[in-house]
Parts: structure tokens; C-alpha cells; sequence
């Protein structure tokens, strides 16, 4: 499948699981933990965009805008309708996707920089950037999960075995995270527990990878443009009818 395709169905993924709010309750664990793949898949693509793009200038302008654009919108929200911060979105994916595409861009610009200070500068900036987002100096959605794993989708973009191998492992401190420290290890409180922590489960993107076939698909600027406009959208027209509806 090419990647417009793939991005359809986690587009879908991703409405089901941010239309939970009003759903009933006994969606929340099965619809969770399926859809931990959706921000993973979008993180990968993410990363394939930068290789492929044509100005990865160009590439990071439009992540950064969108970003702004989401902050705009879900600040006008929460300030100006929503004041109760139960209801308030946060949500903010482009800019973890930003933040990620710069350290990459750091990364291959350290490879091809021939004076050492500028090279140990710019690999010492991405380290400092990856630390900042990753434990949430600089607040991002997901960034704890979403830049380590841009990065092994990077580092092991040419070989397959490696890259999953490398999400595997990475799952395993979010998976002991979830069942170290329980009270007791039944079979109930260890399922309790990985419902209400299924970060673990974001492998579960590993097969949507596997059918990525490497093209992007239509170039058709719908399609170009199509999560872009959907994600902000969806969240705040779900975020606004929760609110009027619990309101």
C-alpha cells in the first residue's frame, strides 16, 4: 500500500480513538490500545518525508506553521469557549513531528559539515533537543515515545530487521513501566495496569510499515494537504461537541 493509503486508515484510527470522550466507557481499553500505532505511523512518515522531500527547508516551514496553526486554534478555544479544563485540548502532533524533523536535519547536517566545532556544535544542539523534548522540557504530545522512535526509523531506515528489532526494545521500559511496582501480580491488576499504560503497544505499527510499499501515492494536493487540515479539525469539533454536551 502506498502511503496516502496507509494514512487513510490511521486517519480513521485516529478519529475512533479521539471521539472516545463520548462513546461508552467500555470502548476506552480495546480502542486505546489499538490505536497506539497512528502517532508512530505519522512520526515514520514523517521521516520519510524527509528524505524525500524536494526542500527540506520548505518541509520544516510547513510542520512549524501547522503547529502554530494548532497552538492559535486550541488556545482561542480554551480561553475564549472552554473554560473548564477538563474539556480543553492540548493536542499538538505537529509540533513533536517539527521538533523531531529538526533533530534530523541536525543529524545529517553534522554528517556532511567537514570543521569539527561546527560538527561536535551542531551533534551536541541535537542531543540537547532530544533530551528537551523527550522528558517534556519543552512540552510536546507523545515526545517521550515519538523522538526516540524517529530516530531508529532514521538510523535504521535500510535495514528492516534492525528498525524493528529496535521498536521491540524500545517498547520494553514502557511495557515494565506499566506492570513493575504492582501490588500484586494477578492476571486482573497486570491487565488493569497495561490498559491504563498501553504506550508499549505503539509496535503494533510494525505491520503498517511492513505494507508500505515506498511511494506516497496520488500527488494530488488533497491528499498533500489532507491530514494537515484533518487533524486540527476533527479535535476541535470533537473537543467543542464534548464540551456543549457535558456542558
Amino acid at each position: 500500500m502506498n502511503g496516502n493509503q496507509i494514512k487513510l486508515i490511521m486517519m480513521g484510527l485516529m478519529l475512533l480513538d479521539h471521539l472516545l470522550p463520548l462513546l461508552p466507557p467500555q470502548f476506552n481499553t480495546p480502542v486505546g490500545m489499538i490505536t497506539r500505532c497512528v502517532a508512530m505511523f505519522f512520526a515514520f512518515m514523517a521521516v520519510e518525508g524527509f528524505h524525500y522531500t524536494r526542500s527540506r527547508k520548505k518541509y520544516l516551514l510547513r510542520l512549524y506553521s501547522w503547529a502554530a496553526i494548532m497552538f492559535v486554534g486550541n488556545t482561542l478555544i480554551n480561553t475564549l469557549i472552554i473554560k473548564n479544563p477538563m474539556y480543553q485540548i492540548q493536542n499538538n502532533i505537529f509540533l513533536t513531528l517539527s521538533f523531531g524533523v529538526t533533530i534530523l536535519t541536525l543529524i545529517d547536517f553534522s554528517k556532511r559539515v567537514k570543521k569539527p566545532v561546527l560538527k561536535i556544535g551542531t551533534i551536541i544542539l541535537a542531543i540537547i533537543l532530544v533530551l528537551a523534548v523527550s522528558l517534556d522540557f519543552i512540552p510536546t504530545e507523545g515526545g517521550l515515545i515519538v523522538i526516540p522512535f524517529m530516530l531508529l526509523s532514521y538510523f535504521f531506515r535500510d535495514n528492516a530487521k534492525k528498525r524493528d528489532i529496535s521498536y521491540i526494545i524500545l517498547s520494553i521500559p514502557f511495557l515494565l513501566l506499566a506492570i513493575v511496582g504492582l501490588p500484586e501480580y494477578s492476571f486482573e491488576t497486570i491487565k488493569e495496569s497495561l490498559a491504563a499504560n498501553p504506550e508499549f503497544l505503539f509496535i503494533t505499527v510494525i505491520p503498517f510499515i511492513h505494507l508500505y510499499n515506498g511511494k506516497k501515492g496520488s500527488d494530488n494536493p488533497f491528499f498533500k494537504y489532507l491530514f494537515y487540515v484533518f487533524y486540527p479539525a476533527h479535535l476541535w469539533i470533537i473537543t467543542l461537541v464534548t464540551w456543549y454536551l457535558n456542558g
